[in-house]
C-alpha cells in the first residue's frame, strides 16, 4: 500500500469516527441521558457541545445540566458565558433566573423572567417553557401557578413541545392536582409516542395515590419503550417494596444502578436496604462496604448491625448497634433495640437469652409505636422466660403483649399465661415458717390468675380439651384437694376435659389419668354415686393399669384393703 492510499484511508477513517462523534453528541441524546439520570453521559454531551460549538443554546443546556444536579454556582457561569455570546438570546437570562430561584431570591429571578418574556413579546415558546419549567424544579421557592401561566403560553406557540406539557404536569402535582397532571402528561405523550418520562411521571402519580396496578403498567410501557430508562427501574423499586415485594424491589434497584450508573453513596445504602429487606444479607453488607469512609451517616451503623446479626456475626452486631444508638440517639427505633437484644441473647452459652438481650428487647417492645410489633416481641421474651422456667417474668411479658394486642392475641399466648402463672404457683416455696401463709395466699391467687386465663382459652377454643383439663387443675390446688373435692369444685372441667378427650382419641394418658382418678374420688366419697365412680376406676384402668387405687376400689387387689375413700389424687 502506498503512502497515498494510507493518508486516504486514514483521513477516511477519521471523519468516519468525527462524523459518529458529532452524531451522538446531540442536545436530544444529553437530554435523553438526563431524564434517564445517566448524569456521566449528560455532562460528556453537554459539555462536549459547548465547548466544540460555543452558542448560547449549548451554553444553557449546561447550565441547565448543572441545575438539574444541583450544582448552582457552575450553572450560573455557564448561563453567564452564553448570555455574553448574545445579549438578544434571552435563554440563558432565563437560566440566571433559575439559578436565582434555586438560591433562594425569588425576587430577582421573578425580574429576570419578566425582563425575558417582555423581551421576547411573549412568543419565544422555548423562553415561556423554560421559564415555567424553572417554578417546578425546587422544593422552596416554586410557584406552580406562574409556571402553569407561562407553560400554557408556551404551549400555544408550539403544540408540539412534549416538555412543556411534563413541566405542565409537574406544576399540577405541586398543587396535588393528580388527575390534570395526568392529563397533561397525556398530552406529552401525544406529541412524542412512547416517551418514557411522561409514562414514568403517570406512574409516579399512580404510585402516590396508591394505585399501584395503574402505576406498574405505566412504569412497565416506559421500560417497554426505552429499555434503559432508569427512573422507571427506581419507581418500580419503590411500588414492589410497598407491595412488600422484596426480591422484585431487590433487583430493580439494582437494574437501576445499572442502567444510570449512579454510584452516589446514598444510592447504594438504599440499594443495601433493598438488599437486606429481600433477606440478601450478604449482599447487603457488600454493598455497605463498598461506600464505607463515603457517607457521614450514622444509618450506616445501624445497617450494618442488622445485617451483622442476619449473617451470624454478633460480636460485630453487638459493636454497630451500641455505636449507632451513642451517636444518634435520635434516630433510634424499637428494631435497634430489638436487634442488639437478639444478638447479646445468641452470645448466651447456659440459656437462650442474657439479662443484656432481655433487657433491650424490652426496651424496643416498650418504645414501638406499633401495638402489634410490641405485642409481638413481648411474646418472644416470655417465650424465652418459659423455657428458661422464670414463670413470673414469663407471666409479666404475656400479659403486656396481650393487653397491647388484645384483638390479635392467639389462644396459644393465653394458654401459656395461663401455665406461667400455674407454674409460678408451683414453683413457690415458704423460706420459714412465718411466712407460710402468706405464700399460701400468693399461691392460690396465681392458681386462681390461672384458671381465668384458662377459661378465657376454652371461650376461645371450645372443642379443645386442654383449656377445661387445666381449669379442673389450677381450681383443685386453688382449693386444696380435700375442699375441691368436697365441694366439686373441678367436676365440670374435668367431666368436659374427658367427653373432648375421648372424642379427640389421641391426648396423652397422663392427662386421662389425672381427670379419672379425680372424678373416681369425687364420686365415691363426695356425689356418694357408686356408678359414676365404679366407671369412672375402670376407665382410669384403661389408661393406667397398675393403678393400685382403682384396683382397690374395684376388689381386683391381690391384698384387698379399705380403698383410701378420703384420700385424693396427686396432681401435676
Amino acid at each position: 500500500m502506498n503512502t497515498r492510499l494510507k493518508s486516504m484511508l486514514g483521513a477516511l477513517l477519521l471523519s468516519v469516527v468525527t462524523l459518529a462523534t458529532s452524531v451522538a453528541q446531540t442536545p436530544a441524546e444529553g437530554f435523553a441521558y438526563l431524564n434517564g439520570e445517566r448524569v456521566k453521559e449528560a455532562k460528556e454531551v453537554f459539555t462536549k457541545l459547548a465547548e466544540s460549538s460555543p452558542t448560547p443554546e449549548n451554553y444553557y443546556n449546561l447550565g441547565y445540566f448543572y441545575v438539574r444536579n444541583n450544582q448552582l454556582d457552575e450553572a450560573q457561569k455557564a448561563f453567564e458565558k452564553g448570555a455574553s455570546l448574545d445579549e438578544k438570546n434571552y435563554l440563558n437570562q432565563v437560566g440566571l433566573a433559575t439559578v436565582a430561584l434555586g438560591k433562594g431570591d425569588k425576587a430577582k429571578a421573578q425580574q429576570l423572567i419578566a425582563e425575558a418574556e417582555k423581551r421576547t413579546k411573549g412568543k419565544d415558546a422555548q423562553v415561556l417553557y423554560r421559564a415555567g419549567e424553572a417554578y417546578t424544579l425546587f422544593e422552596k421557592n416554586n410557584d406552580p401557578a406562574e409556571a402553569i401561566r407561562l407553560l400554557d403560553a408556551a404551549i400555544k406557540r408550539d403544540k408540539n413541545l412534549a416538555d412543556a406539557y411534563i413541566a405542565k404536569g409537574d406544576a399540577l402535582s405541586l398543587r396535588n392536582e393528580g388527575g390534570p397532571a395526568v392529563t397533561a402528561y397525556e398530552y406529552a405523550l401525544t406529541t412524542k409516542p412512547g416517551y418514557a418520562l411522561a409514562n414514568n411521571r403517570i406512574g409516579q402519580i399512580y404510585l402516590r395515590g396508591k394505585n399501584y396496578n395503574q402505576a406498574l403498567d405505566f412504569y412497565k410501557k416506559a421500560i417497554e419503550n426505552t429499555p434503559d430508562f432508569a427512573p422507571a427501574y427506581k419507581d418500580l423499586a419503590e411500588l414492589y417494596f410497598f407491595a412488600r415485594q422484596y426480591k422484585r424491589a431487590a433487583e430493580n434497584f439494582d437494574l437501576y444502578l445499572q442502567k444510570s450508573g449512579n454510584t452516589d453513596p446514598e444510592m447504594i445504602l438504599r440499594a443495601a436496604q433493598f438488599a437486606f429487606t429481600a433477606d440478601d444479607y450478604s449482599k447487603a453488607l457488600e454493598l455497605l462496604d463498598s461506600v464505607k469512609g463515603k457517607l457521614n451517616n450514622p444509618i450506616t451503623l445501624r445497617m450494618y448491625g442488622w445485617s451483622q446479626y442476619k449473617t451470624n456475626d454478633m460480636e460485630q452486631a453487638i459493636k454497630n448497634l451500641e455505636e449507632f444508638i451513642k451517636v444518634a440517639p435520635e434516630k433510634v427505633i424499637a428494631d435497634d433495640y430489638k436487634y442488639l437484644g437478639r444478638a447479646y441473647n445468641k452470645t448466651a452459652t447456659d440459656k437462650e437469652y442474657t439479662p443484656q438481650g432481655m433487657q433491650y428487647l424490652l426496651k424496643g417492645a416498650d418504645i414501638d409505636t406499633s401495638a402489634t410489633e410490641a405485642a409481638t416481641t413481648y411474646k418472644e421474651v416470655a417465650n424465652l422466660y418459659y423455657k428458661d422456667k422464670a414463670y413470673s417474668e414469663a407471666a409479666n411479658a404475656y400479659k403486656k403483649g396481650i393487653a397491647l394486642d388484645t384483638a390479635k392475641a392467639s389462644p396459644n399466648d393465653y394458654y401459656y399465661l395461663g401455665l406461667s402463672n400455674y407454674q409460678n404457683a408451683s414453683y413457690l416455696t415458704p423460706t420459714s415458717a412465718a411466712d407460710s401463709a402468706q405464700v399460701a395466699e400468693q399461691k392460690k391467687n396465681l392458681y386462681l390468675q390461672a384458671d381465668s386465663v384458662f377459661a378465657t382459652v376454652t371461650q376461645k377454643l371450645p372443642d379443645w380439651p386442654f383449656g377445661y383439663y387445666w381449669r379442673g387443675t389450677a381450681l383443685y390446688n386453688a382449693y386444696g384437694p380435700q375442699a375441691n373435692l368436697e365441694k366439686g369444685t373441678s367436676v365440670p372441667h374435668y367431666q368436659k376435659f374427658i367427653e373432648l378427650a375421648e372424642q379427640k382419641g389421641d391426648v396423652p394418658k397422663g392427662f386421662m389419668k389425672q381427670a379419672y382418678q379425680y372424678l373416681a374420688f369425687y364420686h365415691q366419697n363426695t356425689s356418694q354415686d357408686q356408678e359414676k365412680a365404679k366407671a369412672a376406676w375402670n376407665k382410669l384402668l384403661e389408661v393406667d393399669p397398675n393403678n393400685q387405687a382403682a384396683k382397690e376400689a374395684l376388689g381386683l387387689a391381690q391384698t384387698a384393703t379399705t380403698p383410701a375413700a378420703k384420700g385424693a389424687p396427686k396432681q401435676k
